[in-house]
């Protein structure tokens, strides 16, 4: 990871934590439409800015054939390129694409709601958007969200690439966009998704660490149920590992500002796009530790078995959406049988509902096993005379009187269920 990147956080990290924690106590009014994390498929990792309404449609049904909405992933997200043209009608009314929407967009969401499934889209703060000129709603804020609650929806991702090019502040922005979400006419609560995704100077110098993705969190829990934390982990292109490992940590840089209604986003989930099983199945399982949104985004109808049995893991979906809603955090030093401290092995924990803990033995190295090891004591947990182990991923439970340990593969998360026995 980039040192510069490294320092940027650090300095996330010392802002003024009064404003987290007042603009978390404020976001107490959208935590019904997502009081855990929310769950779903995207379409921008699968196809980019080209899909149209029967791509979508007979994507949804392979979430429904393969078990997903079943495990909670019941939010369908039209991303970037829904709305191809850009073009509007005389009044400023958004016009469809009727090539790629014969429908219309009012029947395409009523048909995924009778399907089971919540309904997002995608906007810009500026004029235009990520895939292309005119694609944002600047100067029709009210109107557009007008529009996606009358046609039905349910939230919506405002990315920022207009906002940059037009050098918007991200707060009013967003609060204004808030603000037409509070009063949209016909009446409909939408869930907000705030995608300030560039890293500070990442943009041809531009933004500046305040408008940048490391900000976003002092202002977006008050008005916004997520907020992205870094840049970009992935494209239709693929996803890197080293990607995966840099928004993991972005995320945990402000675990306050984040809870139920309200979450750090460190991007979408990517199988078979470029990571092995293995760092596919850490993706996930950090994902579910930090309480980030599920969101798949792959077509599914070339995603792997073992990709498939990591997304529908009950386990690990359960640590993501206990309703506790914390956010799990780094536990310093690891033990590591290499070293005293070695920063390849990392120990992370969420507290979950009831006393138990999750615990992740994170090995971050990509060619060297670690035997990584940590102790009840150490993470905090009430004492007992024993304690069970359920490892999420290999399966079985076993006892412990405090020890916490796994010999940890290049790239791999073993990840425990610790309550006491």
């Amino acid at each position: 990871m980039r040192v510069a990147t490294r320092a940027l956080l650090a300095l996330a990290a010392a802002l003024v934590a009064s404003a987290t924690l007042a603009a978390a106590g404020t976001g107490a009014s959208t935590q019904a439409l997502t009081p855990t994390p929310y769950m779903g498929w995207d379409t921008y990792f699968a196809f980019g800015s080209h899909y149209d309404e029967a791509t979508v449609l007979e994507q949804a049904s392979n979430v429904i054939t393969s078990g997903m909405q079943k495990a909670g992933y019941r939010l369908i997200w039209l991303d970037v390129g829904w709305w191809q043209s850009g073009l509007r009608g005389s009044g400023g009314q958004i016009v469809v694409n009727p090539q790629h929407w014969p429908h219309g967009m009012a029947w395409f969401v009523r048909t995924l709601h009778g399907m089971g499934f919540k309904v997002g889209l995608y906007s810009d703060a500026g004029i235009n958007g990520c895939g292309g000129i005119n694609q944002g709603m600047y100067g029709h804020y009210q109107q557009d969200i007008n529009t996606f609650a009358a046609w039905g929806f349910d939230a919506v991702k405002v990315d920022f690439c207009g906002g940059d090019d037009l050098h918007l502040n991200p707060k009013t922005a967003y609060t204004q966009i808030h603000q037409a979400i509070l009063h949209d006419t016909p009446r409909r609560p939408m869930l907000l998704n705030v995608c300030v995704f560039p890293e500070p100077g990442q943009v041809h110098g531009y933004p500046p660490f305040g408008a940048s993705s490391f900000a976003s969190w002092s202002f977006a829990p008050a008005i916004a149920n997520s907020w992205r934390t870094d840049t970009d982990v992935g494209s239709p292109a693929g996803v890197p590992w080293y990607a995966v490992a840099r928004n993991m940590l972005a995320d945990a840089t402000n675990k306050k500002a984040a809870g139920p209604g309200h979450w750090n986003d460190p991007d979408y989930l990517g199988p078979n796009l470029g990571l092995s099983d293995r760092e596919f199945q850490t993706q996930f399982s950090m994902w579910a530790m930090l309480a980030a949104p599920l969101m798949v985004s792959a077509n599914l109808s070339t995603v792997s078995q073992a990709s498939f049995a990591t997304i529908l893991n009950k386990q690990m979906i359960a640590i993501d959406q206990d309703p506790l809603g914390q956010q799990g955090v780094q536990l310093q030093p690891a033990k590591v049988s290499t070293a005293p401290v070695d920063p390849a092995g990392e120990v992370w924990i969420k507290p979950l509902v009831g006393g138990a803990y999750a615990v992740a033995l994170l090995n971050l190295d990509g060619s060297t096993t670690l035997s990584i090891s940590t102790t009840t004591q150490a993470i905090g947990m009430q004492k007992a005379a024993s304690y069970k182990l359920a490892n999420v991923w290999a399966g079985g439970t076993t006892q412990t009187s405090g020890l916490i340990s796994a010999t940890v593969q290049p790239h791999q998360t073993v990840v425990y269920i610790v309550t006491p026995a």
